[in-house]
């Protein structure tokens, strides 16, 4: 029991006596290098997402499956109009006629 608890406390604290090197501090002194700090090219109000998505993933899927539902309802009128013709017969679409 006493050395298990030795080793994990070698791993949390430094080492002690004659083992440490001399003069070599315990905490590193210099602070990290922090870059300058740019000035805003825009005002303080204006949020900048140049790499984050405007919209909803959810939200842009729904509409292309609306567009496309549009597209397939078009494209049948179109062939019901045709084989209309085929006939002799107008077809004016029920959205027209209302």
């Amino acid at each position: 029991m006493r050395s298990l608890l030795a080793a994990i406390l070698s791993l949390f604290l430094p080492p002690r006596g004659t083992h440490r090197a001399p003069g070599v501090p315990v905490f590193p002194t210099a602070s990290p290098y922090v870059p300058p700090r740019r000035a805003r090219p825009c005002p303080a109000d204006v949020v900048l997402a140049d790499g984050l998505p405007l919209v909803r993933p959810y939200l842009a899927v729904w509409e292309r499956e609306r567009e496309a539902r549009d597209r397939g309802r078009l494209q049948r009128e179109r062939r019901r109009a045709a084989v209309l013709a085929t006939l002799g017969q107008d077809y004016v679409p029920a959205e027209a006629a209302a």
